[in-house]
C-alpha cells in the first residue's frame, strides 16, 4: 500500500499529459478543426485543469511517503510520531500509514502507564489521548481497507491492551478478531491471538477451540501447544495439560530454542505435580 500511494496516480497523470499533448498538436495544425469545433479552444484547458490537480495529487503522495520513509528510519519515539502525523495530513487516505500511528500512540500510553513507576496527573492524561488516537487511527485504517483482515487485527490489538482499562474492550477485541478470522481463515496467529483474549476473560472453553483451530493450521507451531496446554491446566485438565506440554517440548527440542525449552520443561514438572 505504501508503494502504491504516490503510484496511484502516476497513469493518470501520464495519460493527460500524453492526451494534452495529441490535441495540442492536432489543434495547432489544424485550424480548420477550430472553426468546426469551436469547443476544442476548451478541451486544452479542461486537460491542463486536470494535470494540475492530478500533479498536486501525486507530489502529496510523494511527500507523504518520504515522511513515512524518513519515520521507519527515525530513532526516536517521537521523531518517530511527528514524521507519521506528517504523513497523515499530507495523505490521509493510506491505511498502513494509520495501522502505524495507531500503534506508535498505544506504544506511547503504555510506557507512560509503565507500572514500574507512579504516573504523574500529567501522564496519564496524555497516555489518555494516545490511548484514543490510538483507537481513532486504528478504525479510520478499517474504514480506509474493511476487506483487509491485518487492519480488524490491528485494532483488535488495540483493544486487547484495553481490557484492564476500558468498558465493553472485550467485547470489541473478540469482535475485531472474528472479522478479521472471517476475512483470513487461514492465518493460525488470528486464532492464536483470540484464544488468548478468551483465556484472559477465562473462557476456557472458547479458548481451547481457538487454540485447536491454531495447531490445525500450523502443527508445529509450539506456542499454540503451549497455551493450550496451560489452558487445559486451569480448566483442571491435567492429563491434557501434560499432554500438550509434552508436545511442546518435543517441538522446541526440534527448534534448539533454549530459552522457552527450559520454561516448558519446568511447567511440565508443576503439571506433573498436580497428578
Amino acid at each position: 500500500m505504501e508503494i502504491l500511494s504516490y503510484y496511484q496516480y502516476f497513469p493518470a497523470f501520464t495519460a493527460i499529459l500524453f492526451l494534452l499533448i495529441i490535441i495540442l498538436k492536432f489543434t495547432l495544425n489544424r485550424k480548420s478543426a477550430l472553426k468546426k469545433y469551436p469547443l476544442l479552444y476548451f478541451l486544452p484547458v479542461i486537460l491542463l485543469t486536470l494535470l494540475s490537480i492530478f500533479s498536486y495529487l501525486l507530489s502529496k503522495a510523494v511527500l507523504a511517503q518520504y515522511f513515512f520513509r524518513q519515520s521507519i528510519q527515525a530513532k526516536t519515539v517521537n521523531e518517530v510520531y511527528e514524521l507519521q502525523r506528517k504523513a497523515i495530513i499530507t495523505n490521509p487516505n493510506i491505511d498502513s500509514y494509520r495501522v502505524r500511528f495507531s500503534q506508535i500512540n498505544l506504544l506511547i500510553a503504555n510506557s507512560l502507564l509503565d507500572k514500574s513507576k507512579e504516573p504523574s496527573a500529567e501522564d496519564k492524561q496524555t497516555a489518555a489521548k494516545a490511548v484514543q488516537a490510538a483507537i481513532e487511527e486504528a478504525k479510520a485504517a478499517v474504514k480506509l481497507d474493511d476487506k483487509k483482515a491485518s487492519n480488524w487485527a490491528n485494532l483488535a490489538n488495540i483493544y486487547k491492551n484495553l481490557l484492564n482499562m476500558a468498558q465493553n474492550a472485550d467485547t470489541w477485541t473478540i469482535s475485531a478478531y472474528q472479522r478479521a478470522i472471517i476475512l483470513d481463515s487461514q492465518n493460525a496467529e488470528y486464532h492464536l491471538e483470540l484464544g488468548g483474549v478468551y483465556y484472559l476473560l477465562k473462557k476456557y472453553d472458547d479458548a481451547i477451540n481457538a487454540f485447536e483451530e491454531a495447531i490445525r493450521l500450523k502443527p508445529d507451531w509450539p506456542n499454540a501447544y503451549y497455551n493450550l496446554a496451560w489452558t487445559y491446566y486451569q480448566k483442571g485438565e491435567v492429563e491434557k495439560a501434560i499432554s500438550n506440554m509434552e508436545t511442546t517440548i518435543s517441538l522446541l527440542s526440534n527448534q534448539n530454542n533454549t530459552a522457552e525449552l527450559t520454561k516448558a520443561q519446568k511447567d511440565l514438572e508443576e503439571f506433573k505435580k498436580k497428578l
